[in-house]
């Protein structure tokens, strides 16, 4: 019967491999690093204006303003939620400019408010 002869058991080990390659270099310079692009919304994107307050009851909460279909001649109403939510939901390509009023006759106070397609916009407007 022929012994088996024992080897002592060898375990390879690999040399790690950097995981940062170096930058390019064309004839000896640095090729500038490209940066990721800016998202541009070139379709129509849906922009929704919550206002949070109370009117009272009977009274309704409208925007006047420019761009995606208002006017700062003729309010358009705004949806009530809830007893302290009102909501507008528009399409538009680009930001609109708008303001609240009460009823479609009372300003709110303080400046105009900036929407931009694709966010909401949550304002607690003052009268």
């Amino acid at each position: 019967m022929k012994k088996a002869i024992k080897k002592p058991l060898t375990i390879a080990t690999a040399t790690p491999v950097p995981t940062q390659a170096k930058a390019p270099v064309a004839a000896g310079k640095p090729v500038a690093k490209i940066e990721p692009r800016t998202r541009i919304i070139t379709a129509a994107a849906p922009i929704v204006i919550e206002a949070k307050i109370d009117v009272g009851f009977g009274n309704h909460l409208f925007v006047r303003g420019q761009g995606a279909g208002l006017s700062w001649e003729r309010g358009v109403q705004l949806e009530n939620v809830d007893s302290s939510t009102w909501r507008l939901t528009v399409s538009a390509k680009e930001k609109l400019q708008f303001k609240f009023l009460l009823n479609d006759s009372q300003w709110a106070q303080g400046e105009d408010v900036v929407a931009v397609p694709g966010k909401k916009t949550e304002v607690t407007p003052l009268f």
